[in-house]
């Protein structure tokens, strides 16, 4: 008997939990959104139940939305800092949003990228379901696409930091690519190589 009511707690606590998560993941208006700003205008996020940001949302800072159900970030977004959506279910990011900063999605569900998104720093796809960069992209930093099922990086690519390829479905690259640093081939066998590359590094197998 003392066994059966123990595990009919159990289920009983199971249940409960995942009914107030269910009922607990709503978007953050803003208003709400006053409660997760720091001194240094930094928006902490990380693991909240928020679904959705306000439109037209500019920070300061940083914006940590690591481990959150958003799946898209608001028309007029802008990003002060650096943007990390790790781990986030995050799947669509709308052309116009500026991030000054590094942009880190490692972990999330992007698979597309589209044109017209300025970020200030390094990107970071790796272990997304990425399949589509846009034409001439510049990153203006490192680009990590590994372990990702991306198979081509467009013409006239220009990465100012290194480029991380490893375990992607990368194994050609376009005629006219430019990175300023590394090449990071992570295992990849690359069968076709640029006509025009630039590389200011080495190429690391």
């Amino acid at each position: 008997m003392m066994r059966l009511f123990r595990c009919s707690c159990a289920l009983y606590l199971f249940s409960l939990s995942i009914a107030f998560s269910f009922v607990s993941a709503e978007p953050l208006d803003e208003y709400q959104i006053l409660n997760h700003i720091d001194n240094y205008g930094n928006v902490y996020l990380r693991n909240k139940p928020y679904t959705a940001l306000p439109d037209g949302l500019e920070v300061k800072g940083n914006l940590n939305i690591a481990k959150t159900p958003i799946q898209i970030l608001p028309p007029g977004l802008v990003v002060n800092g650096s943007l990390d959506a790790s781990n986030s279910q995050l799947k669509s990011v709308r052309r116009g949003t500026k991030i000054k900063g590094y942009a880190n999605f490692l972990g999330s569900y992007i698979e597309k990228w589209p044109s017209g998104v300025s970020v200030g720093g390094y990107l970071n796809f790796t272990d997304t379901p990425l399949k589509s960069l846009p034409p001439r992209l510049h990153v203006k930093g490192d680009l990590s696409v590994i372990r990702t099922p991306l198979t081509e990086l467009p013409n006239g690519i220009v990465v100012e930091g290194n480029l991380y390829i490893g375990g992607s479905g990368v194994r050609q690259f376009p005629d006219d690519m430019t990175v300023k640093g590394n090449i990071f081939l992570g295992g990849n066998q690359i069968s076709k190589w640029p006509k025009n590359l630039t590389l200011g590094g080495a190429v690391a197998r």
